[in-house]
């Protein structure tokens, strides 16, 4: 009887350690996306970096629903060439308060190196003064040591992580060489070749590992969750060699599998699902996050040895969302997975200088969220869908958004097949087809001679009562003004920039009847306006008129005890305690 209750005890242990799930996104870009000069701009088209008060970090946080971010930290990233690895600790520091003043919680992922790290290259920093000859022992004093100093600058800073991430990607092993050596074969091990003829390799990681865990366990962020991170998701025989083999070199020290699962690269949801199977029962007390994911907005061909799955889920905007949609509903099977990290959400481009020169990012890897462009400027939110569906992860009434009924009510929205079922008031409105890449197929005011006056493209479907919102990805020349978009009585100018732009009107039909919707040119001074996608949400209704609701007094950000006893920071001894209103064990 006392072995049943111990055993009920532990499985209600785990699921409590569990019940904490987060979800957010690596964006390490953000500061020098701003520093660069580009801006972001929201589904209303107001630009994010000054409508919120902390620009990005507060709009992913109160509007996207996160609850978490994902930062990574180099040791001298002024010894790599490529502007995207920028991330010395003075940068870190600012950012990661950032995110702590926010709200919320930090993921600081040590790449220990100067430049970039992932399973094909893992080199010593520079000022270390160590190379692939350098004792196993002596690297690893030098690792603990700067965990230590790392985490405590961070926490005096106010920019205290809770999970630390020890390592990037690596799958067959860290810190081969020194970077102007660049070898990787005296200490690489391979996940699909045996134990044994791999051990000296092996061991020596797990060393590495071990100090990395003490430097975390000996600094003054002591209390956060260790992410160890493997990368071939695509096979679950290797990820559980990787975590088998560094338990039975001997290290155990860390709280969270950490995957990168990125279709491309990593297979099928099916795949993803088998891997995540073999881990939960291998290895029951470790949680899983997704702390890498992401997908293509814009349509290529895959290489040979990638997946191709546009079959699936289009390489564009809806199919990020329909990716996301399903990656959830995977990761919602499995009581184990705690969190979800997309990467580079924040991603526009590479916010080249009036030069040219690339300030921000070499190449674009066309995942993120934001209209891309190769200099500073606005940038329209394209995949609005694909990010509001991240916080579905953590909150099941998160989904709970206005319904897109542009398929029941619109004709022919986004101008795909000409401008049919349109009213074109004026005959000059014509279509185009994909010859400008900020708009896919659009409509097209343009003329010469006197200015337009008085033209309108509409529809004017019958709507249910409701509270609606139009919105349309809008351009025209720097300046011009007089163009409007129409819903019912409701009007609203836009006024030209030369860029892309998304605009938005809220109206409210108070009983079923039909509405005027479009686009009107009223004494514009414009000499050309380019538009396409329409979209048409609906506010859902719960039908409860009022609520009568307590004042909200926790601080939900903060820690307390079983007896509801506030802690001056995160929990310092191991236990049971209360954090974003559920139980959690530390």
């Amino acid at each position: 009887m006392k072995r049943t209750l111990l055993l009920t005890y532990f499985c209600l242990l785990f699921i409590s350690a569990f019940s904490q799930k987060y979800v957010g996104g690596d964006i390490s870009l953000v500061p020098a996306y701003e520093e660069a000069g580009d801006k972001w701009l929201d589904a209303e088209g107001s630009i994010i970096n000054t409508k919120y008060s902390d620009g990005m970090i507060t709009y992913v946080h109160e509007v996207a629903g996160w609850n978490a971010v994902r930062v990574r930290i180099l040791v001298d990233p002024s010894q790599d060439d490529q502007p995207a690895t920028c991330q010395d600790l003075e940068y870190v520091k600012k950012l990661g308060k950032r995110i702590k003043d926010a709200g919320m919680n930090f993921l600081l992922d040590i790449f220990y190196s100067d430049t970039w790290t992932d399973v094909s290259q893992q080199w010593i920093p520079t000022s270390w003064n160590m190379n692939k000859s350098t004792a196993a022992e002596a690297l690893a004093t030098q690792v603990k040591s700067y965990t230590i100093e790392v985490l405590n600058e961070l926490t005096a800073y106010g920019a205290q992580p809770d999970f630390v991430q020890i390592g990037n990607e690596v799958s067959y092993g860290m810190l081969w060489d020194n970077l102007a050596g660049k070898d990787k074969s005296t200490h690489f091990f391979n996940l699909s070749n045996g134990y044994e003829a791999q051990s000296t390799n092996i061991n020596r990681f797990a060393t590495l590992l071990k100090a990395a865990a003490e430097g975390v366990r000996a600094s003054n962020s002591s209390t956060a969750k260790i992410v160890l991170h493997c990368e071939r998701t695509i096979n679950s025989n290797q990820v559980k060699n990787f975590y088998t083999w560094v338990q039975q070199a001997g290290f155990t020290d860390y709280d969270v599998i950490g995957l990168s699962y990125y279709p491309l690269w990593h297979g099928t949801i099916s795949d993803l699902k088998t891997t995540l199977s073999t881990l939960q029962n291998s290895f029951p007390t470790k949680e899983i996050q997704i702390v890498e994911t992401g997908y293509y907005h814009t349509d290529f061909t895959p290489k040979s040895g990638e997946t191709d799955t546009r079959s699936t889920w289009p390489y564009s905007p809806s199919g990020q969302a329909a990716f996301l949609k399903d990656l959830i509903a995977a990761l919602k099977s499995y009581s184990c997975v705690t969190g979800l990290y997309y990467w580079q959400p924040e991603e526009c481009g590479n916010g080249a200088d009036a030069e040219g020169n690339n300030r921000v990012m070499g190449n674009w890897d066309n995942r993120g969220f934001w209209d891309i462009s190769w200099k500073s400027g606005n940038h329209a939110l394209n995949s609005k869908d694909a990010l509001m569906v991240l916080k579905t992860f953590i909150n099941e009434d998160a989904d709970n958004q206005p319904t897109d009924v542009t398929a029941q009510y619109i004709v022919n929205a986004s101008f795909d097949n000409n401008i049919n079922g349109w009213t074109n008031d004026g005959g000059t409105a014509q279509w185009k087809q994909n010859t400008w890449s900020p708009l896919s197929n659009y409509c097209e005011f343009a003329w010469t001679g006197d200015a337009i006056v008085n033209q309108e493209v509409v529809q004017s479907p019958t709507l249910p009562a409701g509270s609606y919102k139009l919105c349309v990805n809008c351009a025209s020349n720097n300046g011009s003004t007089g163009i409007l978009l129409l819903a019912g009585d409701q009007s609203k100018e836009m006024v030209g920039t030369g860029n892309v732009e998304t605009a938005t009107i809220e109206f409210t039909v108070p009983s079923e009847g039909t509405v005027k919707l479009g686009v009107k040119l009223q004494n514009t001074t414009a000499t050309w306006v380019n538009f396409d996608n329409f979209t048409l949400l609906k506010e859902e209704t719960s039908g409860i008129e009022t609520i009568n609701r307590e004042p909200l007094t926790v601080n939900q950000h903060a820690w307390y005890t079983l007896d509801g006893k506030k802690l001056n920071g995160q929990p310092t001894s191991k236990g049971i305690y209360i954090h974003n209103g559920m139980k959690v064990v530390r």
